[in-house]
C-alpha cells in the first residue's frame, strides 16, 4: 500500500486541501505537489493511490459539491412546502441563497472552511475556465433540485413570457454565484466577512436584489 493508509483520514484531508487551494490559485495554479505539502502527506504517491490523477480529484470534488447543495437544496423545498403555500420568488431565492451560507443540519456542511459549504469559488472558477470538466462530472442527471426552484419561480410569475424568464434565471444564477463567490472569499479573509458581508442585512439585501433580476416587468 506503499504506506498509505485507507483509515488515516488522508483521503479528505487531500480533497478539503485540494478544493482550499483550488478556489485560492485557480486549477491551473496548483500542483499536485502543493497539494500534497498543504495535507501534510509526504508520501509523492498520495494523489495517484487516492485518485489516480488530478483530473480524478477534481471530478470527485465537483461531485462531493454539487451533491451537497442538491441535498441541502431538497431539504429547504421539502420545508418550505410544508409550511407555506403561495410559494413566491423571493422565497425560492432565499432558499437558494440559504443552503449555500447557513446551516441546514447537513454534518458535512460543518468541514472546513466553513463558509458556506465552502465550494462556490471552486465551481465558479471550475464553470468558467474548465466548463468541460465541469459537464463532465454534472453528467446527463442535471439538477432536480434546482430544477424544482425554476418550476416555483415560473408557477409565481405567470405573466412573464417565458423566454425572457429563461434569460433572467441564468443571468440570475450568474449574479448569485458570482456574489456567494464575493461573500465566501471575503469571510475567508477576515472572519469578520468585511465592510460588505459583515453587516448583518447583507444576505437580505442579496435575496432581494436577486429577487428584482427576476420579477421586473418585461418589455
Amino acid at each position: 500500500m506503499n504506506g498509505i493508509s485507507e483509515d488515516d483520514g488522508t483521503r479528505e484531508r487531500l480533497k478539503a486541501t485540494a478544493i482550499r487551494l483550488f478556489a485560492q490559485h485557480g486549477i491551473d495554479g496548483v500542483s499536485i505537489r502543493s497539494i500534497l505539502t498543504g495535507a501534510g502527506v509526504k508520501n509523492s504517491a498520495g494523489i495517484h493511490y487516492y485518485f489516480r490523477t488530478k483530473d480524478d480529484l477534481i471530478r470527485e470534488l465537483v461531485v462531493d459539491a454539487l451533491r451537497r447543495t442538491r441535498r441541502a437544496r431538497h431539504a429547504a423545498l421539502d420545508a418550505l412546502e410544508m409550511r407555506k403555500t403561495g410559494i413566491g420568488v423571493r422565497d425560492i431565492v432565499d432558499v437558494i441563497v440559504r443552503v449555500e451560507t447557513t446551516g441546514t443540519g447537513d454534518a458535512e456542511q460543518i468541514a472546513e472552511p466553513p463558509i458556506g459549504f465552502g465550494h462556490m469559488r471552486f465551481i465558479s472558477a471550475m464553470q468558467l475556465n474548465h466548463r468541460d470538466k465541469f459537464m463532465a462530472a454534472v453528467g446527463d442527471e442535471g439538477d432536480p433540485s434546482f430544477q424544482r426552484c425554476i418550476d416555483h419561480i415560473v408557477r409565481a410569475l405567470p405573466a412573464l413570457p417565458r423566454a425572457v424568464l429563461n434569460q433572467r434565471i441564468a443571468f440570475f444564477y450568474q449574479f448569485a454565484q458570482a456574489s456567494l463567490s464575493a461573500r465566501e472569499a471575503a469571510f475567508i479573509a477576515s472572519s469578520s466577512g468585511g465592510r460588505l458581508w459583515g453587516q448583518a442585512d447583507a444576505l437580505d439585501n442579496l435575496i432581494d436584489s436577486l429577487t428584482a433580476s427576476l420579477i421586473g416587468p418585461a418589455d
